[in-house]
């Protein structure tokens, strides 16, 4: 059977540092170049974005600053692709990713193939430990599943069709990718996790940065789940940490407003969670640093909640969005 004619879509921006290896990677790919296409769409950078795309022969295109799904829908509109790959700016992916994706194009009920995570190389911990924590994730996930992240998907062109692609609504770079998921699962189709597809991540990330992105996810996801709210406890990329995580913040802050007792064990209990996730990543890693993570994950637990709260607000109360 004829493999399917592959557009990989990057939207940018601002991303002139990153962009060059991540054109590269994609050019370096295993699949016969006959077969694909690579497409930037530039979200109105104000560097030099434009001229890094110019010394490569792939496609480039402008628009307004309107944010990545925008950009996303653009790109694959302007594709000439049967099955679109989405990666990001800051993104490498291995050289056999594109193949590994379309090994599962052709099954009949599958309307995207979503593959995983790694760092590229690089020597700070909050990024390995990152890489080792969504790892331990993605082990526990089953062969089909409930969401994929763009940074490493392919959509066949008929399905981003039938459902319209992208939404643009959300804005930033947070929960287009999962509201899709759900409407390609809504509309009959299967999501499947090809494990052995890896995209690195190059960007940098900062404990402040990290922590920020948690609360943009968190804000967004109200968004989400206020169409979604079946969804709540059936997204398989959750686990019962991340429920009882939240039980437990909620349970604490509450007891500031009505004087509960019992906030120390709360505080222990919700510490006690981070614990297995910790060493286990300690283990992988061989670092008694990686154990001072058990309080950034603790901290985290906070800062997604009152995320959460601040979109529960704008988007369940205010129906704002």
């Amino acid at each position: 059977m004829e493999k399917p004619f592959v557009s990989v879509v990057i939207p940018t921006f601002n991303s002139a540092s990153t962009l060059s290896l991540t054109i590269k990677a994609c050019l370096d790919q295993d699949y016969p170049k006959d077969r694909f296409e690579i497409i930037v769409i530039d979200d109105g950078s104000c560097d030099n974005t434009k001229d890094v795309v110019a010394e490569f022969r792939i496609k480039y295109l402008y628009q307004k600053k309107s944010g990545p799904a925008l950009a996303r829908n653009n790109g694959w509109r302007n594709s000439k692709g049967d099955a679109i790959c989405f990666t990001d700016a800051d993104c490498i992916p291995d050289g056999d990713w594109v193949s590994k994706l379309a090994q599962h194009y052709n099954m009949n009920d599958v309307g995207a193939v979503a593959g995983s995570y790694s760092v590229h190389g690089s020597p700070y911990l909050l990024d390995k430990f990152v890489h080792y924590e969504i790892q331990d994730r993605h082990s526990r996930m089953p062969e089909h599943i409930s969401s994929f992240g763009t940074y490493n998907v392919m959509i066949k062109r008929v399905v981003l069709e039938v459902t319209g692609g992208f939404n643009p609504e959300y804005y930033n770079a947070s929960g287009e990718d999962t509201d899709l998921s759900y409407r390609i699962t809504g509309a009959g189709y299967r999501i499947y996790f090809a494990k052995d597809a890896f995209v690195s991540h190059k960007n940098i990330l900062r404990l402040w940065k990290y922590l920020f992105v948690q609360f943009r996810h968190s804000y967004w996801r109200m968004k989400l789940y206020r169409g979604n709210a079946h969804m709540i406890v059936k997204d398989r990329y959750g686990y019962w940490k991340d429920f009882l995580e939240a039980l437990l913040v909620m349970t604490l802050i509450s007891s500031l407003f009505f004087n509960f007792g019992y906030r120390a064990m709360l505080i222990a209990a919700l510490f006690l969670i981070q614990l297995p996730v910790v060493f286990k990543i300690f283990f992988q890693g061989k670092s008694i640093l990686y154990l001072s993570f058990s309080l950034v994950t603790f901290i985290r637990a906070f800062i997604r909640i009152v995320g959460g709260i601040f979109g529960f607000i704008k988007f369940w109360i205010f129906r704002m969005g």
